[in-house]
């Protein structure tokens, strides 16, 4: 088995989330001290988790996508839309995670690389599901800076694009978004 020194481009990666900090919340809404990519990733397991084990979907995959969507930040950081072309942005965390991932076995970095994948082509019902917990935890963590007041800016683009991401005609995820987000957001 292979020392810990091997696996040091994953270990790097995983620690390196804790200090990217998520920079909409700054650039835009002007909080200080805003959360992390590891901590909108932890959020987004735990939130990830339990809805998906509601709605009757592949937690485990869910989960595995959830913890590698945002691992390329760690080395190329958290771009605002925007901020560069997709197509760049793509780019950029292909060539990073197949660094953050070349350190691990090979049967292990093809179920981590096709988990990946399947996230940023987004047609599979679990990589849909991915998408949208993550702009609900947008949208979670939007309310928490309104209640705590920590957001010196309006915080209604981030609920306008968490309806955009979440919205459908009725399921939970929906209603969970409409039960948080100001009229005005909603377009109404």
């Amino acid at each position: 088995m292979s020392g810990m020194k091997d696996f040091q481009p994953f270990f790097d990666a995983v620690l390196g989330l804790k200090t990217v900090d998520r920079a909409g919340w700054a650039a835009k809404a002007g909080v200080k001290n805003p959360e992390s990519v590891a901590d909108h990733t932890y959020s987004m397991c735990a939130i990830g988790m339990a809805l998906s084990d509601i709605m009757g979907l592949d937690t485990g995959k869910v989960l595995r996508m959830i913890i590698l969507h945002d691992l390329a930040e760690s080395v190329v950081g958290d771009y605002m839309p925007g901020e560069i072309t997709a197509r760049k942005k793509v780019e950029q965390e292909k060539k990073a995670m197949k660094k953050i991932l070349s350190c691990i076995p090979a049967k292990a970095r093809k179920i981590h690389e096709k988990a990946w994948l399947e996230y940023l082509q987004n047609k599979t019902e679990e990589a849909r599901f991915v998408h949208r917990i993550d702009k609900l935890e947008m949208a979670l963590q939007a309310d928490r800076y309104r209640k705590e007041r920590r957001a010196k800016n309006s915080l209604d683009q981030f609920f306008a694009s968490a309806h955009r991401g979440v919205a459908t005609d009725s399921d939970l995820l929906t209603e969970i978004l409409k039960s948080l987000m100001p009229a005005k957001s909603r377009g109404k």
